[in-house]
This record gives C-alpha cells, sequence and structure tokens, in this order.
C-alpha cells in the first residue's frame, strides 16, 4: 500500500507513470500485508471492536509471555463461548419444547450428524430448486418435416392473406379520412 501511495505521489509531483496494477498483483498486495499480520494485533482488535471482551486488567507489561498472551486469549474465547451457551440457553427454555435439550446439543448438533458421503448434482439442485422439487424435463417433439411443396403453397396463402389485410387498412384508412372531412 505505501509503495502505491509513494507512486501516486511521484506521479503528481514529477509525473512518473505507476505500473498498472491487475487483480494478480492485488491480490499478491493483500496477501503480503496479511502475512505481516500478529496474532497479537488479530486479538486486539477482537478486543477493540467487542467480538472477543477483555475480562481482568490489561496488563502494561511488554514482557508478558507469548505463550500466556496465548492462553489468556483462549480463556477470553472459552469463556465468551460459556455466556453466549447460557443466553442460548435462556433462549430455548422460553420455547417450552416437549422434549427440552441443551444449548450445547443444539451449537454440536452437526458435528453429531454422520454423514454417508458425498451428495449428487441432482441432489443438489433438487436442493435449491423452488419449492424443492426438481425440474420436469420436457421432451420437445421433433418437428415435422415439410416437402418443397407444401412450403410454396403457403406462403402463396401468406402472401394473399397480407393482400387481403392490405385492402382491409386502405379501406380503413379511406374511412377515417372520410370522416375527418
Amino acid at each position: 500500500m505505501r509503495n502505491r501511495v509513494k507512486a501516486f505521489d511521484n506521479f503528481n509531483e514529477y509525473g512518473t507513470e505507476t505500473d498498472e496494477i491487475d487483480v494478480k498483483k492485488c491480490i499478491k498486495y493483500v496477501a503480503h500485508a496479511w502475512d505481516n499480520v500478529t496474532n497479537v494485533t488479530i486479538k486486539n482488535c477482537w478486543i477493540k471492536a467487542g467480538i472477543m471482551p477483555e475480562y481482568g486488567e490489561p496488563s502494561d507489561d511488554e514482557s508478558v509471555d507469548r505463550e500466556d498472551q496465548e492462553n489468556h486469549a483462549d480463556i477470553q474465547l472459552e469463556l465468551e463461548c460459556l455466556r453466549e451457551l447460557e443466553e442460548v440457553q435462556v433462549l430455548i427454555d422460553k420455547l417450552n419444547f416437549e422434549e427440552p435439550f441443551t444449548a450445547e446439543d443444539f451449537v454440536l448438533y452437526d458435528e453429531s450428524k454422520i454423514t454417508t458421503g458425498m451428495i449428487s448434482d441432482e441432489e443438489i439442485l433438487k436442493a435449491v430448486q423452488p419449492n424443492n422439487q426438481e425440474k420436469e424435463e420436457v421432451e420437445e417433439e421433433p418437428l415435422p418435416t415439410i416437402t418443397y411443396n407444401e412450403v410454396i403453397e403457403y406462403y402463396d396463402k401468406v402472401i394473399l392473406y397480407l393482400q387481403h389485410q392490405k385492402k382491409i387498412i386502405i379501406q380503413i384508412m379511406r374511412i377515417l379520412n372520410l370522416s375527418r372531412n
């Protein structure tokens, strides 16, 4: 990013042309920037955003071991997870199910399901189509074969029809012209 800003400044100041940035270069810039982000930075951002609230007094001691920081983050995540499970359990209890279940059962439901294998493309299409109905494949009937003589006969009929329509239109125009006078 600094490179791009510097290139822009050089262009404005000295008229130096900048390199074009295509999608591939952009992805490389983003990947390089992301590689420079540390776990501590991510954790601090999450705490600042309220995604992972900080419990207890923050430590100003710079000599805190990295392992201790990671353990602290893990503990915070576990505490947040427990709070969320408690909130979900309260909501489940409010629903008064005949056969109640725990919030943990609800959250971990997918992990308890055993899958038998990959589903087919047809099953995926069936699941996403409106009303979960398969589209009926309509087999179109083949067009009847038409001989050259039949084409000429129909062509003559179409021409005759159009000529008749032309006569009717001319008559309507005459009537309209007469009514205007």
